[in-house]
């Protein structure tokens, strides 16, 4: 069981690490190094996430309770 734990914990891990460097790749523009959202102003504010946001969330949720239930199974 310790060993099914740390492999699942590992791969959303890397899963999460992706994901959050894809999520970076969209603001290497020049207005997206000071923190500027003109980038997306000609079409309107963009509201809420896309689908890359969410899966990071959800594997951001995911990865903070496998650290937690690998804690009590290593313990």
């Amino acid at each position: 069981m310790e060993v099914f734990m740390v492999v699942v914990h590992v791969l959303i891990g890397l899963g999460l690490i992706w994901m959050a460097l894809q999520q970076m790749s969209k603001n290497v523009e020049l207005g997206g190094a000071f923190g500027g959202g003109a980038a997306y102003a000609h079409f309107g504010r963009k509201k809420g996430l896309d689908t890359g946001g969410k899966i990071t969330a959800w594997l951001g949720v995911a990865f903070f309770v496998t650290s937690i239930l690998t804690a009590f199974v290593l313990k």
